[in-house]
């Protein structure tokens, strides 16, 4: 393993460990009926703030977007927190398509980070219909690139945000079932999610990935 390997690695589990402590460090007080009522008070603005930090932290692919999640989880509950999640990461789908779209690459680097452009190009070189519904229905650890992904390709947007709805939906709604009874205003719930995200993770980032390397063989043939 190379230095910059072994440098990702350990910013990866910092930011997993800073996360951890953070949750149940902050969650007692994020459950607290002072706070609650504080997010109620600002009325849509709670929910705005989140879908924005939600679409911001996509756009900008390095910037985790965990802490808005957190937030919402405690104050909203998990089926307002997906929604709110969902709208925020369209919003994103369409901003990150048309900035790659029209800007290329250069801005793509710059938004996304230099480390992303492999796995960037890597979604890119297997475009079409195929590739984008897999992607929006395994990829979400690696939605952002994906979307990035599709403006570097001619697929017209359209189509894209089309798929991006429906399917994107789809996964989303997934997800508002498997955790549907856990209750978010306990450490133990946080904690449950928040561990079974960190296995899923690499698991579907492992399939999309391995999708891809098939796609690849198969257009070579």
């Amino acid at each position: 393993m190379n230095r910059a390997k072994i440098r990702d690695v350990t910013i990866l589990v910092f930011i997993i460990a800073l996360v951890t402590v953070l949750i149940i460090v902050s969650l007692p007080y994020l459950n607290s009926p002072r706070f609650v009522k504080f997010i109620e008070d600002i009325g849509p603005f709670g929910p705005l703030v989140i879908i924005l930090f939600t679409a911001v932290s996509q756009i900008f692919a390095p910037l985790p977007g965990s802490p808005a999640i957190i937030v919402s989880l405690a104050v909203f509950g998990w089926y307002q927190t997906r929604f709110y999640a969902y709208i925020g990461s369209l919003i994103s789908a369409a901003v990150s398509f048309h900035i790659a779209r029209k800007y290329g690459r250069n801005w793509v680097r710059k938004l996304a980070g230099k480390n992303s452009m492999d796995e960037i190009d890597e979604f890119a070189s297997v475009e079409g219909t195929e590739a984008l519904i897999i992607g929006r229905l395994l990829g979400f650890p690696l939605y952002d690139y994906i979307s990035y992904a599709a403006g570097l390709t001619t697929m017209p947007f359209k189509k894209y945000y089309f798929i991006t709805i429906v399917f994107g939906g789809i996964a989303n709604f997934g997800f508002m079932l498997l955790f549907k009874n856990l209750d978010f205003s306990t450490t133990k719930g946080f904690m449950i999610w928040y561990g079974s995200m960190l296995i899923s993770f690499p698991v579907f980032v492992f399939l999309i990935k391995k999708y891809i390397r098939h796609k690849k063989i198969r257009k070579k043939r």
